[in-house]
C-alpha cells in the first residue's frame, strides 16, 4: 500500500502513519512535503546496559546476587529459577568487573 520514499497527502496521512508503525518507518517533512522514511535501527545495548536491565527486571542487584552465590557455595539449596537468573546476570557482569 505504501513505500519508503512515498509522499504522503493530507487524505492518506492517517493510513500512512498506521502503515509506518507496522513497518519500521515514520513520516518526515522534507522540502515542504511529507515523506515516508525508514526508521534508523536502534543501537545494540552495551553489556553494562544489559546487566542493568536484567538486574531491574529480576530485582537482583549485585549485593543480592553476591549473597545468593555465597549461600549456594555454602551448600544451601536455593530456587533453581532464581539461581538461573543470578547466573544469567553474572555471565555478563563478571567480564565487566574484570575490565576494571
Amino acid at each position: 500500500m505504501f513505500n519508503i520514499g512515498q509522499t504522503v497527502t493530507k487524505e492518506n496521512y492517517t493510513a500512512a502513519a498506521v502503515w509506518c508503525n507496522a513497518n519500521g518507518a515514520h513520516i518526515e517533512k522534507q522540502h515542504g512535503a511529507y515523506v515516508i522514511v525508514k526508521n534508523t535501527p536502534r543501537p545494540e545495548p552495551t553489556d553494562e546496559e544489559k546487566v542493568a536491565a536484567l538486574e531491574n527486571a529480576y530485582g537482583l542487584p549485585r549485593a543480592v546476587r553476591t549473597g545468593l552465590i555465597a549461600l549456594r557455595a555454602g551448600g544451601a539449596e536455593l530456587d533453581e529459577t532464581l539461581m538461573a537468573r543470578v547466573d544469567e546476570i553474572e555471565a555478563l557482569a563478571v567480564p565487566l568487573r574484570a575490565r576494571v
